[in-house]
């Protein structure tokens, strides 16, 4: 999971999201009326809404909370079941796979005792905070209550996920010594072509684990190869 900047919608669009809430918080039943609503809305305000979650999301428009499946659903962080006046929020819609959405997460939102919730928002919260990836296994080790509940929430290690991140490890730690090579070869075409790719490759965490290692880490080598090495401390726009 990673750290996501949320940008803006149109004008046009933030207003009729403002509107849509207001008939919501003047309704008799504002859970009915919130659903009622959310169902019928416009089919070119909800594309508006996915393609921007989708420009904001990692690789290629991976789900927010696994980076694993492409993101297909607007996933209503709060729930529209119990949050009906966050039904129509900009800041509640994040972008998620139906895996996530429908099948782990589905209508959960746990709160601590001071009633904030206990799931991260990768677009308020940076979610290294809360969470530590294992490069050797690819599972998640939760630092705080907020980085537990998410991963069982999310079910953030069910196997596919660990194998992805595993596997994803090892496809960067190639990726990032042929971008190296390119660059000294001169072969400017091909070391472009790499660093898309590393910035586009699914679960973007594990690059940012990387270069948070090679960063932080007393002892970096113990997880990186010096091919990575040498090419993190020769090219910064890696990092």
């Amino acid at each position: 999971m990673q750290k996501i900047d949320r940008l803006p919608l149109s004008d046009a669009t933030q207003s009729k999201l403002v509107d849509l809430g207001r008939q919501v918080a003047t309704a008799e039943d504002p859970k009915h009326e919130a659903q009622a609503l959310w169902t019928r809305l416009d089919r070119g305000l909800k594309n508006e809404i996915q393609a921007i979650l989708a420009s904001m999301s990692s690789g290629l428009e991976r789900c927010m909370y696994c980076e694993d499946s492409q993101g297909t659903d607007i996933e209503h962080f709060r729930p529209k079941s119990s949050f009906p006046e966050h039904t129509f929020s900009w800041l509640n819609y994040l972008l998620a796979c139906t895996r996530c959405n429908s099948n782990y997460k589905r209508t959960k939102f746990p709160l601590d005792a001071q009633n904030e919730p206990l799931l991260i928002n990768p677009t308020k919260d940076d979610p290294s905070s809360h969470l530590l990836l294992s490069p050797t296994t690819g599972l998640y080790v939760g630092l705080d209550p907020k980085g537990l509940t998410t991963i069982d929430v999310c079910g953030l290690n069910r196997d596919i996920c660990t194998a992805g991140r595993i596997n994803a490890w090892t496809s960067i730690e190639c990726l990032i010594p042929a971008y190296a090579k390119a660059v000294r070869l001169g072969k400017s075409n091909s070391a472009d072509k790499i660093l898309l790719a590393l910035r586009k490759y699914p679960f973007q965490s594990v690059r940012a684990t990387m270069a948070n290692l090679f960063v932080n880490s007393d002892n970096p080598e113990l997880f990186l190869s010096d091919d990575v090495l040498e090419a993190f401390k020769e090219f910064p726009q890696l990092l």
